[in-house]
């Protein structure tokens, strides 16, 4: 019998695999998703217009086309008031935890060997050129 923490962490690690895995297959069904419930709200705007002002098709679609368009600026205007201060809150928590990490490397590297310093930079040697030899070929 496979204890409650491995089994959690083997649901994990099979969730994260099928994700890989079918990464463009995912995204694709949830993008046609997505274009579905547009197309459904666009077409539910579509009747509830031509049905309150009595318009015919072509009325109520160019009167959706540009509800949709100032919706869309709505939306946009909103978002460009918001990211000043999403930008300020997000190098806050970027150069918080950054130097965090820089003090726990620290810390790790002080408390290394110097044979253990010397895998470590022979091995990041090795890494960066087999990653500079198989990138640039």
């Amino acid at each position: 019998m496979i204890p409650l923490a491995n089994r959690k962490i083997l649901s994990r690690f099979m969730l994260f695999g099928i994700v890989v895995t079918l990464y463009d297959m995912i995204l694709h069904s949830l993008l046609v998703v997505i274009h579905l419930a547009f197309e459904w709200f666009e077409l539910g705007l579509e009747e509830i217009i031509e049905h309150v002002f009595h318009t015919t098709r072509q009325q109520s679609q160019i009167i959706v086309f540009y509800l949709l368009w100032l919706m869309a600026l709505c939306v946009l205007y909103c978002l460009w008031r918001a990211l000043p201060g999403l930008y300020s809150r997000f190098k806050t928590q970027l150069l918080a935890v950054s130097s965090e990490y820089k003090s726990y490397i620290k810390d790790y590297w002080s408390e290394q060997s110097s044979i253990q310093k010397v895998k470590w930079l022979t091995s990041l040697t090795v890494s960066v050129s087999c990653l500079a030899f198989f990138a640039f070929i």
